[in-house]
């Protein structure tokens, strides 16, 4: 009976876990979209319906060793599972057979622990009972509570100390090691009879597990499933957490640029360059730059998304700049920036207040907090959770900080549906380029004369002047135009709609479909 309980919490917990780690693994591959985690949740499920029903097999057959060294085996097999399968399919991806391998995998690790569900509650519940049914109904119970519980604690460890302190490509041969103690305790509960069978299978697991723990193939991996490895780049550093995995890049020096640049790669997808020389200028530095175009008496700046550092670095640099405010929900990005002087020395300014936390919610919590400037890093409209920085909740929260002359900037990707969302919330809101900009009242109207990018000349960026004495650049930047959401309405091809918290249109009706 109380290996029933105790197969029954593990297989839980490792069920869950396994879960979490796919859609990890699965998601980063996929550029962290949101099809990717409701691909391994339809998939998991199926899994874990397939595998119940061979479990309601085994829990036909006649004797109960025959039942016990079912479920032995099936931990066993499932050890081998899930230390392989993440293997299979990153190099699966090599060979363009990752569509074919990666539902097959995380079907055959959801079924294979699944197993053990329907045989841990019939042998954890007697067959007779001196209190009648009520006390089958009790083992029975005592059974499934532990295996929920142990549902319950998976996704928390896993999710909160095993992906920050392992990468993932780690985390799966630790609970393939995990799954084959089990098999292991298991056996060591049972008799005689069954060790050679037992012992077998579950070492087996246990050393296939251990081997892929150390054999060194998780880095090789992973970068072949990163696009900061693809073309004419060289992978420089990766920092793994339970935020997410980053990845720096250095592109190759060619004619079109003949100088190095260091690329960043948050969830797997470009989220910007470490470049801050604004004469070359690799990365759009002119968007942060319009900011002081449009505002050039800022005081209070807050910056939401660190990211590499580079905005920052650049918004330190504007005259009369007296507070800068930094929130970023995942410290590793603080870890990458410090390896950049610019960005390092921009961190260490004493104007500079870094607070490592969820935007939303450290808005909602300061609300008396008023800025001149805010310059909202935003990823890829596309990617999972993106409504909850596009959204019309969102905006109406980061108008509330804005001082009576402030200015809000954010990138839309091209996000047709976040312009309009921005325009029904501030009284002006324009693009440029493809960043949105919105205020409660009219700075473009200054910015549209030439004479007003003036105020670039005066921008430093670490300490020295951001541009060249006699520079085109500034007139180059001036010339862009700032353009109202009709222009793009007109030229989208069907109906722009407002980002929500609740429709999150932008991941899901107009997202990214592959």
């Amino acid at each position: 009976m109380n290996a029933a309980r105790f197969i029954s919490f593990w297989t839980g917990f490792c069920s869950l876990s396994l879960e979490i780690a796919w859609v990890r693994l699965y998601g980063y591959a996929n550029s962290s979209t949101p099809q990717a985690f409701a691909f391994v949740l339809a998939v998991f499920l199926l899994g874990i319906a397939a595998g119940a029903q061979v479990g309601k097999r085994i829990c036909r057959l006649p004797t109960r060793d025959s039942i016990e060294n079912g479920a032995v085996m099936a931990l066993g097999l499932c050890a081998a599972i899930a230390a392989a399968s993440p293997w299979a399919y990153l190099h699966s991806r090599q060979m363009a057979l990752d569509d074919l391998v990666a539902p097959m995998a995380i079907f055959l690790t959801a079924a294979s622990l699944s197993v053990l569900f329907p045989i841990t509650h019939h042998l954890g519940t007697p067959q007779q009972s001196t209190d009648g049914d009520a006390g089958k109904g009790g083992h029975f119970s005592r059974v499934y509570i532990l295996n929920v519980l142990g549902a319950a604690l998976g996704p928390l460890v896993t999710g909160y100390v095993l992906l920050e302190y392992l990468t993932i490509t780690q985390v799966f041969p630790v609970l393939a090691t995990v799954i084959a103690c089990v098999a292991l305790s298991a056996w060591l509960m049972h008799g005689e009879a069954r060790r050679k069978l037992a012992l077998g299978g579950s070492m087996a697991g246990l050393v296939f597990a251990l081997c892929f723990l150390h054999l060194g193939w998780q880095d090789r991996a992973m970068l072949a499933i990163s696009f900061a490895s693809v073309g004419e780049r060289t992978v420089v550093a990766m920092h793994e957490s339970r935020h997410g995995i980053i990845a720096i890049a250095e592109e190759a020096v060619t004619k079109r640029q003949p100088f190095v640049d260091h690329v960043v790669y948050g969830g797997n997808v470009y989220d910007g360059k470490v470049n801050v020389d604004l004469e070359r200028n690799t990365n759009g530095l002119e968007r942060p730059l319009a900011l002081h175009v449009l505002q050039p008496e800022a005081k209070r700046v807050l910056v939401l998304g660190l990211s590499i550092g580079s905005w920052l670095t650049v918004v330190e640099g504007f005259p009369g700049v007296e507070e800068i405010d930094v929130i970023e929900i995942n410290p590793g990005y603080l870890d990458l920036a410090r390896k950049y002087d610019p960005q390092r020395r921009a961190l260490e300014d004493p104007r500079v207040n870094m607070i490592v936390d969820d935007a939303r919610r450290w808005l909602q919590f300061h609300q008396d907090r008023k800025y001149d400037l805010i310059l909202m890093n935003t990823t890829w409209h596309w990617r999972a959770n993106s409504s909850m920085l596009l959204s019309r909740e969102m905006m109406q929260l980061v108008s509330h900080h804005l001082s009576e002359r402030g200015v809000v900037a954010f990138n839309a990707t091209g996000s047709t549906d976040a312009f309009l969302t921005a325009s029904t919330v501030f009284k002006e809101a324009r693009r440029y380029r493809n960043f949105i900009y919105g205020a409660n009242w009219d700075p473009f109207s200054r910015a549209a004369s030439a004479e007003a990018w003036d105020v670039l000349k005066k921008v430093t960026v670490d300490g020295k002047p951001g541009f060249r004495e006699g520079s085109a650049k500034i007139r180059e930047h001036s010339k862009i135009p700032f353009v109202h959401v009709n222009e793009d309405l007109k030229r989208l091809g069907r109906a722009a709609e407002v980002i929500t918290d609740d429709n999150m249109l932008v991941e899901y009706r107009y997202g990214r479909k592959n």
